[in-house]
């Protein structure tokens, strides 16, 4: 599914007219596209009345042609005009086509129309929106929102750029999006406001979507099933990647079992697991398969700058290498991170600690000569950007776009619609729940994303297979454990099944 920002859709239209598609033609087919939606709805439920509330621009003017096209094949329809007459030139001359079609403009006589419909349409405000809504207007979208209420482009109040939504925001059954959805509708907390979301095409030519500027797209199922490494009868463990992670302290080392543990199963061939002794210890105890290399510590159990030369010799022998899951941040961890990314030789993800190791010299990301990849959640994102969480929240493709660009780096901001930016480009996944907010999630993720990126699958590929399998999971722990009492471990066992099934799709593609 593709996604775009406000401005992108602007160019979209732009270019679409450029190139024979006008803009009365862009406005005509979307206006058809949603009559065809609101008559399979009407079908559905065997008739009904239909209410249009329209604002004064655009949005308005694609409410009016759906209005006109409806009344046209004996629906009752009825448009009421929030904004008063329409503004822009393409709305108003869609306005004076409604014909004999009842048009309220009273508070009151919307209310009266709002009580009786059977479907309200809201076309009041599209993506352009700012500031916020009038008291009159929140009363009426919340009247509104009690009903069956079908949001044309995106809902009202909305922010379609950040998600963010004002007080008073317009809660839709169903969104019917125009072209491409847009990216704040997958974004929190407008992805709650927008129910269903389907996308009509209105006719803009494919060769205006290649002309986007930094592409963007939701992650699916059918996508990363082509990610997946073919296994031939024939294979051998050398075919699969040599993971090496370097991970874990003594007052943590959940974070590299789970990483760990996560990484074997998603397929990766050979596994060296760096860590202290104790952490060996009861990571060997639960798993056998891995090869480990016992760390040098400090007193307090965290790693030394003086196992460079050791875990630069096991570089050289893998195919990716993992660090920073539960590593602590020191100045000898420190030391150490800078001295990995300043001499990889092999694809490197950065999670955790490994990032916070470097947020005080984040410039030597530029200077990584081997794919890197990282992992942060908005903490951890807010301190390489030096600035608060909610910035970061507040526009987090912004953020991360901006950040992979200027870094060269794939980037994975974690979190309810995680983000996988490139430099060349964004995906947005849509899996996962609430019941994963939990410590030790981001372990797991980062084991698998180092497990597939280790197995030859290009960083972005991996990324984007890592994140949608890893919400996945805890979608389907949450079906059998709740999303209160899942744990991050749990992820893990889901694991073989989603797999099972992504060879299976794979075997009858």
């Amino acid at each position: 599914m593709r996604l775009v920002t406000p401005q992108q859709m602007r160019r979209l239209e732009e270019l679409s007219d450029q190139n024979g598609v006008s803009y009365a033609q862009l406005m005509e087919h979307a206006g058809q596209q949603l009559s065809i939606f609101l008559l399979r709805q009407i079908r559905q439920k065997k008739g009904g009345k239909i209410l249009f509330l329209c604002g004064n621009g655009n949005n308005g003017g694609d409410c009016f042609v759906a209005a006109r096209l409806l009344s046209s094949q004996g629906v009752p329809v009825s448009v009421g005009l929030l904004c008063g007459i329409p503004k822009t030139i393409l709305a108003y001359s869609m306005y004076k086509q409604l014909g004999d079609i009842p048009v309220l403009s009273s508070i009151a006589q919307i209310k009266e129309a709002i009580g009786i419909a059977d479907f309200v349409v809201d076309g009041v405000f599209g993506t352009g929106f700012h500031g916020t809504l009038r008291p009159e207007q929140a009363e009426l979208f919340a009247l509104a929102s009690s009903r069956f209420c079908i949001g044309v482009d995106i809902p009202s109040g909305g922010n379609a750029e950040t998600g963010a939504v004002v007080p008073g925001t317009m809660r839709c059954r169903m969104t019917v999006s125009f072209g491409a959805c847009k990216f704040g509708m997958v974004q929190y907390p407008l992805k709650t406001y927008c129910g269903e979301i389907l996308v009509a095409d209105i006719g803009i030519p494919e060769s205006a979507y290649q002309q986007i500027d930094y592409p963007m797209a939701g992650i699916t199922e059918r996508m990363i099933a082509n990610f997946l490494p073919s296994r031939q009868p024939d294979s051998h463990k050398g075919q699969f990647g040599k993971l090496l992670c370097i991970t874990g302290s003594e007052r943590m080392p959940g974070a590299a079992v789970m990483s760990a543990a996560a990484a074997l199963r998603c397929g990766v061939g050979l596994m060296r697991l760096a860590a202290p002794r104790s952490v060996i210890a009861a990571m060997c105890a639960r798993y056998p398969e891995p090869m480990y290399l016992p760390m040098q510590t400090d007193e307090k159990g965290f790693a030394l700058s003086a196992n460079g030369d050791m875990l630069l010799e096991e570089m050289a022998k893998s195919t990716a290498v993992l660090i920073g899951c539960g590593l602590g941040e020191t100045e000898e961890t420190k030391a150490l991170v800078t001295r990995i990314l300043q001499e990889a030789t092999c694809p490197v993800i950065l999670d955790a600690d490994g990032i916070n190791c470097v947020t005080g010299c984040i410039d030597i990301i530029k200077e990584v000569k081997v794919p890197l990849i990282l992992t942060p959640h908005p903490a951890e994102m807010a301190r390489l950007l030096h600035c608060t969480v909610a910035a970061v929240q507040s526009d987090r493709m912004e953020q991360a776009g901006s950040f992979a660009r200027e870094h060269g780096v794939t980037l994975v901001l974690k979190g309810a619609g995680t983000i996988v930016a490139t430099p060349e480009g964004a995906f947005v996944n849509s899996t996962g729940n609430s019941g994963m907010s939990k410590g030790g999630s981001g372990d797991v993720l980062a084991g698998m994303l180092a497990s597939l990126v280790a197995q030859g699958i290009p960083p972005t590929n991996a990324a984007c297979m890592a994140v949608f399998l890893h919400g996945k999971a805890g979608d389907c722990a949450a079906e059998h454990l709740s999303e209160q009492a899942m744990l991050p471990t749990d992820l893990i066992g889901e694991l073989p099944g989603l797999f099972l099934k992504l060879e299976q799709r794979r075997h009858l593609d």
